[in-house]
Order: C-alpha cells, then structure tokens, then sequence
C-alpha cells in the first residue's frame, strides 16, 4: 500500500547543477514553523539559491527555498561544501525541494541488456 502522506519525487538535479541552474546557495537563519499535522511548533533552518537575473513578482532577486532532508539532517556551510558531491536536490510532488543525499548503499544489478 503506498503512503499518501509522503510525496515521491518528481525530478532530481546534483546539488551542484541545481545551484549553477538556481543562483547563489545560501542557509537561511532559524525560523520557527508550526508541524501542519501535529500541531507542535519546531524551529529550522533551509537553504535558499539566490539567483542573479531572474525576479519575483516584486522586481527582488528570485529564490527557491531547499529545505534539509529528515534522512540527511540539517548542515552547516562547511559540511555542504565538503560533501557537495554527495548531496542532491530533489523537487518532491507537492513542489517542494529536499536537499538529500544521492542514493548509496545500492547494490548493482546484472541485467543482460
């Protein structure tokens, strides 16, 4: 049975094809957000690219928001750096954006093709 709560993903992009694609990436400060079906208040921190040409609607740098995975946790700078090469963004159903890491620990399958 598949579950509704969780949306699949819909695209994926290497963390460093989003951002040359996106604009400048950039961990916004702790914001404090309401769990829309808890109810319980938590805080947390995403990321925001920046990008150099494109506007919103009120004529500002437009931005798309990634928020951090569950799975991969929330990093700082340096560690983004450091593990870029691991790290994808994926846009999820709903049009949302997850930054997560690429699949690993899959095991290879010999198809004859």
């Amino acid at each position: 049975m598949a579950n509704t709560n969780m949306p699949g993903i819909k695209n994926s992009w290497s963390l460093l094809a989003f951002a040359k694609s996106h604009g400048d990436m950039k961990i916004t400060k702790p914001s404090t957000y309401i769990n829309s079906q808890t109810g319980e208040e938590f805080t947390a921190r995403s990321c925001a690219f920046v990008h150099p040409t494109e506007k919103d609607d009120q004529g500002r740098n437009a931005v798309t928001f990634v928020g951090f995975s569950q799975n991969l946790g929330e990093l700082s700078a340096a560690e983004i750096v450091k593990k870029q090469n691991e790290l994808q963004v994926v846009e999820l159903e709903n049009g949302r954006y997850s930054l997560c890491e690429v699949g690993n620990g899959w095991d290879a399958v010999a198809l004859d093709l």
